[in-house]
Order: C-alpha cells, then structure tokens, then sequence
C-alpha cells in the first residue's frame, strides 16, 4: 500500500518524540469511526481517509467504521450522532463542512473523542488535524512555473509562462492551497503568470471541466486543481484541451496519465492512522492539535508510478532541493491570512 513508508517514517517519529510516561490513560479496544461529507471514489481526500480505516484495522487491529454523507447536509447530524453513539474516536472530514453540527453533537458525546480533520477548531472538546498544504503548494507552484516556462520539454501547450490554479468552494483552506502555490511559482520564475478561478462548489466535476476549459482557454499550459470532486472534471478538460494538470489530495495520475504532470497529496489516511497510534498509547487526548507538513511527511509531491513520467529529472530535482530548504527553514512558505485577521 502506498502509505506504507510513510507509515513506518510518522509511527517512527512518534516514537522518539514520545514522553517517556504516557500524559493519558492507555486505550484497548477502540472502535474508530470516520464521518464524511462526501463519498468513496472521489480519488482524493474522501478516499485517502477511508485507507486510514483500512490501516487501522491493519496494523492495529481495531473496529472501524465510515459514515458518509453523500454531498447532503441534511444527513450530517444524523451521521455524528451515529458515529458518537458507536464508537470511541471520530474523524470528521472535512471539518469545516460540519461545523454547525458538530457545536451540539461533541458536547452530547462526552466520552467520544471527536477529531476534526484538514483545520483547527474552537469546539470545546474537539481535537484537531491540521495540514501545512501551503508547504506543499509551494512545491507544486515551482514545479507548474518550472515546466510551463520550458517549451523546450513541455509537450503540451505554449510554454510561454501562464499557469492556473483551480478552487471549488472559495474559503479558506483553498486559500491556502493558493498562496503556496503562488510563492512557489514566483520564487523560481518571478515573471510566471497565474490564472487563479473558483468552481463555486467541491462536488460538481461538470462545472471543473466548463472552469478549467475557460482558464485553458486563457492560456493555462498546467493548472493546479485543488477543487475536490469538483476538480476531477479538470481531468476531462486537461485530455480536451491537450494541456496539463497537477492533481490533490491522493495520486490522481491515473485519471488523466498523458496529462497528469504530479499530485500534491495530503496524507489524510496516514495522519488518521497516527493520530489514532498516539491517542490509544495514550500521548494525546482531547483539545489536541496535530500538523502534518513537509517536515513530517504529511504533504508532498507524487509523481506516480505509472508511465509516462511527464516531469524530466532535473526539475524533480530542484523540486527535491526546495523541499530540503523550506524543511530546513532557508525557504518560509507563509500561509493564507483571511482579511479580518489581517487587520487585528
């Protein structure tokens, strides 16, 4: 399984940082649920978590189960309830979709841990899983600048410098996806332009096909999708146009090969499977916030293991070297800070 390294690499880590006594009461037994909004096979974040299930029953042989909500809000409050009344520990993915019920339903489930996923919350009891994806955004910016300012090896398109990032809902976590990629870009080709566009929603691939056609259009030789199920149009769109497209989230190259130059994956069902390690050997308990960002492989670029490799290797290379200064701290990728707080 693909998560494998990078599971030994996080259970490792946890390992030399643990405290030498656990901080809280050791837990057996657990049944573990996630709750999400979506749906299995949007080859993405949706599915990701459920590999973290299936490495939980693994690799620590716990119950599982996965509540989803089909695109439909109405179901979500149903579906906590559900998950609070069965089991022990909770991964509600994506958070932020489930904010308004999420404020009744932890306080009813005193002795259920609820850990919301890809943020930080101000929910009294909830734990949190927060992804640097901008870190990893940069690398996917540098890699979309590198290759679209080289007509010399891009096969596809102009090679004249113009890239584009595609959103679905406009808030902040694709913000962040944003303002990485846009340093990214900037740092290694000043002069790249960038086409930035929202879908409007995360569950509409007909209305990421139309959005990614009109930026393509624009002249777009690769745009970054971060639109959710939303961007799997971006895909279709890529094949029609003949240009590229980076993917999010899990390794999209299957959907598009001849298109797909790399995906910027979060390693949502790895952080799941270790969030759930440390909680049961007792070194986290609730109110706890985790982040997963280059350093700790929880974000990074995937090239896939399938042919063709669209990307030569002296640009994974200089891709490798970035990733080595922003860990190292030579490179600071700043996050997305939304207006308000701009301005406190």
């Amino acid at each position: 399984m693909k998560y494998r390294g990078f599971s030994v690499f996080v259970m490792a880590l946890t390992l030399l940082l643990a405290p030498a006594t656990p901080l809280y009461a050791q837990k057996d037994n657990l049944i573990v649920a996630v709750v999400v909004s979506g749906e299995i096979g949007d080859k993405g974040f949706f599915d990701s978590a459920n590999e973290g299930l299936e490495l939980i029953e693994e690799e620590l042989g716990f119950q599982t189960l996965f509540l989803q909500g089909r695109q439909q809000p109405d179901r979500y409050l149903d579906l906590l309830i559900t998950a609070g009344e069965q089991a022990d520990l909770v991964f509600v993915v994506p958070g932020y979709f489930f904010e308004e019920q999420l404020a009744d339903v932890v306080a009813a489930f005193p002795d259920t841990t609820f850990v919301y996923v890809d943020g930080i919350t101000a929910i009294e009891g909830m734990s949190s899983i927060r992804y640097l994806e901008h870190e990893g955004s940069f690398l996917a910016g540098a890699l979309a600048a590198l290759m679209s300012t080289r007509s010399d090896i891009l096969d596809l398109g102009e090679g004249d410098g113009v890239i584009g990032a595609m959103g679905g809902f406009d808030i902040p976590v694709i913000h962040n996806f944003m303002v990485g990629f846009e340093q990214g870009a900037n740092y290694v080709a000043p002069d790249v332009r960038i086409i930035k566009r929202f879908a409007g929603t995360h569950f509409d691939p007909a209305k990421g096909r139309e959005t990614a056609l009109t930026m393509y259009g624009e002249g777009a030789d690769i745009i970054f999708q971060i639109a959710g199920p939303t961007g799997l149009g971006v895909f279709r769109a890529a094949q029609e146009a003949k240009r590229y497209v980076i993917g999010v989230d899990a390794d999209q190259k299957p959907l598009a090969p001849e298109n797909t130059l790399a995906s910027m994956r979060k390693y949502v069902g790895t952080s799941i499977l270790d969030f759930t390690t440390r909680y049961s050997a007792g070194e986290v308990g609730d109110m706890a916030v985790i982040e997963y960002g280059l350093a700790a492989g929880g974000v990074g670029i995937d090239y896939g293991d399938i042919e063709p490799d669209l990307v030569p290797n002296e640009i994974k290379e200089q891709i490798t070297e970035l990733q080595k200064k922003i860990i190292n701290g030579e490179i600071v990728v700043e996050p997305y800070v939304q207006p308000e707080q701009a301005g406190s």
